[in-house]
């Protein structure tokens, strides 16, 4: 790994790939985790490593004055304004760290704003092509609430492992490792000889590997670019599912679905690189970008109510029911069934996707769930569904074969859950009373249910009793169909 070699240790590949992913496309990282874990020295072991003009800010306390230099009075004289620059001004930096992030009160947290988008201060451009930041979890002391606008400004999200998470050998490499700003004074008694972990020389080598690897990362990013083409149908899916999953609380802007975007190309293109580079393994492409995905959104950053295991969970859940995009020569004719299976209103539909379709046993399995879920009679559905587990075991998921007969009840199958008819619409009862003689179960319970809407939307007239007999009519010819479909496909399988 390229940041063991700079003497950061313990990380996760996944999470070196997302910082150099940062680096390629140059959209702005956020490292989040406990004082000690490394935060600021990845910073500059890197910025050290690609010879970068580098520079940590402490947004907690970094005065305006600091970062833009104060004013040139005489260039002020002729209405020109102008900045003198000093060794912490940001105007020649290249990749900058800001750090403390949410100790910074509201009012210097906006200061960064610009920075971290565009790379400017009021308006003018800087040096700076790299922005990074860290911040502590919120259980710390003294933290503030990140404003949403300034978490919106960052396109990866990650969590520096603490040495207690690391292995029993990472732990003594971060014991015995000296960077830096370790044991300053020890070269006045050594004759000046550094006790630095990792040389200098180590340190340059190591960034000729990095920067040859961006640059074969970049070609790849372009083709990618080309041949994943798919992808933007993927995240305007996703985007949809995970609103619907967590309930509003996760909603995905334009910008985020950008970031999204790049990060899983440039991810790609690190890995694809780093193979190159290194004749490493290639990841399998589905659960990297899984964990991308999980990387590339804020969640959890303010303590909000949607804990961040939770919404990571839920953002798997997503992806999972989608991943087939992410397999080479995958049928997304069959995506597109499961997301309209889990977005469709229309319960007919869902119900012949359920019923005839084979969308997988993970998508199945969360559509009934969510269906189980839902305030509404289902009860046609499920007397349909456990005539279909009947033909075929397995059809309906185990778990819920007990809630779903529920569904199926002595009143769902009895007028008993047709409401009365009251007013000048008893008139028309034994209308409506036909209605309800059918022959079979299934039948009964498609009457029931459209008697019921009819009596229950007050408004019975020979023309609705009409339309409601045809209603039942192609319901009971729809579901009927659903069964025989079903049995046809059977034989069509045993038959092969």
């Amino acid at each position: 790994m390229i940041l063991q070699q700079l003497g950061i240790y313990g990380w996760k590949e996944a999470d070196e790939n997302l910082v150099l992913a940062s680096l390629l496309t140059g959209d702005p990282l956020l490292l989040i985790g406990n004082h000690g874990c490394a935060k600021t020295h990845v910073a500059n072991k890197v910025a050290q490593a690609l010879g970068r003009k580098f520079l940590v800010y402490d947004a907690s306390k970094a005065m305006f004055e600091d970062v833009l230099g104060y004013p040139n009075v005489e260039k002020l004289k002729h209405g020109v304004v102008e900045y003198v620059p000093s060794p912490v001004t940001i105007w020649d930096k290249e990749l900058v760290l800001i750090d403390e992030l949410n100790r910074a009160v509201p009012e210097l947290q906006s200061k960064w704003l610009e920075v971290i988008r565009s790379r400017k201060i009021m308006g003018f451009p800087t040096e700076v092509k790299w922005v990074w930041s860290a911040m502590n979890p919120m259980s710390y002391s003294a933290t503030n609430v990140l404003d949403a606008a300034l978490i919106g400004r960052f396109a990866f999200f990650v969590y520096p492992p603490d040495v207690l998470q690391m292995d029993e050998q990472d732990r003594i490499r971060v014991a015995t490792h000296i960077n830096g700003d370790d044991a300053p004074s020890l070269c006045v008694w050594t004759q000046g000889r550094t006790a630095g972990t990792v040389p200098s020389d180590l340190v340059a080598a190591t960034g000729v590997k990095m920067r040859e690897t961006l640059q074969r990362a970049g070609a790849h990013f372009l083709r990618l670019k080309e041949q994943l083409s798919t992808l933007a149908e993927f995240l305007a899916k996703f985007a949809d599912l995970l609103m619907r999953e967590t309930k509003g609380e996760v909603s995905l802007d334009g910008r985020r679905l950008g970031f999204i975007h790049r990060n899983l190309l440039a991810n790609r293109a690190i890995e694809l690189a780093k193979a190159e580079v290194f004749q490493a393994s290639l990841p399998d492409f589905v659960t990297s970008s899984r964990y991308v995905v999980q990387s590339s959104i804020p969640v959890g950053l303010n303590d909000a109510s949607l804990k961040r295991e939770e919404a990571v969970h839920k953002m798997e859940v997503c992806f999972d029911l989608l991943n087939r995009y992410f397999e080479e020569g995958a049928e997304l004719a069959t995506v597109n069934l499961i997301y309209e299976l889990l977005t469709t209103p229309d319960l007919m539909r869902r119900a012949k996707l359920l019923l005839t379709e084979n969308l997988g046993e993970f998508a199945l399995s969360k559509a009934w769930t969510d269906l189980m879920a839902e305030d509404r009679d289902i009860s046609l559905l499920a007397y349909t569904a456990l005539q279909v587990e009947a033909r075929r075991p397995g059809t309906v998921p185990q778990e819920l074969l007990a809630s779903l007969c529920a569904k199926v009840s002595q009143i769902t199958l009895s007028s008993a859950c047709v409401p009365r008819l009251e007013g000048d619409a008893i008139e028309y009862v034994e209308e409506v009373e036909r209605l309800l003689q059918q022959d079979s179960d299934l039948a009964k319970l498609v009457a029931y249910q459209r008697v019921g809407e009819l009596v229950r939307s007050g408004t019975i007239t020979p023309k609705t009793i009409k339309e409601t007999e045809q209603a039942i009519a192609e319901d009971i010819q729809t579901f009927e169909q659903m069964l025989a479909d079903h049995d046809a496909s059977m034989k069509g399988e045993k038959a092969a």
